[in-house]
């Protein structure tokens, strides 16, 4: 094996780490824009603006997790295994991807309904 082909084995993907982190910052960015959202939607006593957010963010980790999936599909479809090669690294943050969406879908799902159950002018 060439110097070339070792090191491209050896190297995995610096942006497979956006499919861990880019989950929870979509949450945390929706989260932000309810609590900038919830005075105007107090004072229009509408919450339409609120749960657009929520959808978006839902909609995007939802993204995020088909991608990862699609990723994990492509290089092999099995579960990590304890290999030291650049096939297991790219499936291992992919499955992590995959669930980093999950975890942040369910916690965004949660305020939604906190948000569709609670008038936005209730402190």
């Amino acid at each position: 094996m060439s110097a070339m082909e070792e090191e491209l084995q050896q190297t995995t993907p610096k942006a497979l780490w956006l499919l861990i982190i880019l989950p929870p910052a979509i949450g945390a960015a929706a989260m932000q824009a309810d609590f900038v959202l919830v005075r105007q939607a107090c004072a229009a006593q509408r919450n339409v603006a609120l749960y657009g957010v929520t959808i978006v963010g839902l909609v995007l980790m939802i993204a995020t997790a088909f991608v990862a999936f699609t990723i994990w599909k492509a290089e092999g479809s099995r579960w990590p295994t304890e290999e030291a090669d650049r096939s297991t690294r790219i499936r291992f943050i992919a499955m992590l991807g995959i669930l980093s969406s999950a975890m942040s879908f369910l916690l965004l799902l949660a305020q939604g309904i906190a948000t569709m159950l609670f008038d936005p002018c209730q402190w």
